[in-house]
C-alpha cells in the first residue's frame, strides 16, 4: 500500500513541475514532466487493478 502513496506524491510532484515549466515558457521540460506524470498515473492504475484482482482471487 505504501508504494501507492509514493506514486501519488510523484504524480503531484511531476504535475507541479510540469505546470511551472509551462508557465515559464519551457515547453520541452513541461512536456517531459507531463509525460512522466501520465506514466506514473498509468502505473498507479495498474497497481490498483492488480491489488483488486488479487483480493477477488482470495475470496
Amino acid at each position: 500500500m505504501g508504494s501507492k502513496y509514493i506514486d501519488l506524491a510523484l504524480i503531484l510532484f511531476m504535475g507541479y513541475f510540469a505546470i511551472t515549466r509551462f508557465s515559464t515558457g519551457q515547453f520541452g521540460y513541461g512536456t517531459f514532466f507531463m509525460v512522466l506524470a501520465l506514466l506514473n498515473i498509468l502505473t498507479l492504475v495498474m497497481k490498483v487493478k492488480k491489488d483488486k484482482a488479487a483480493k477477488e482471487e482470495v475470496r
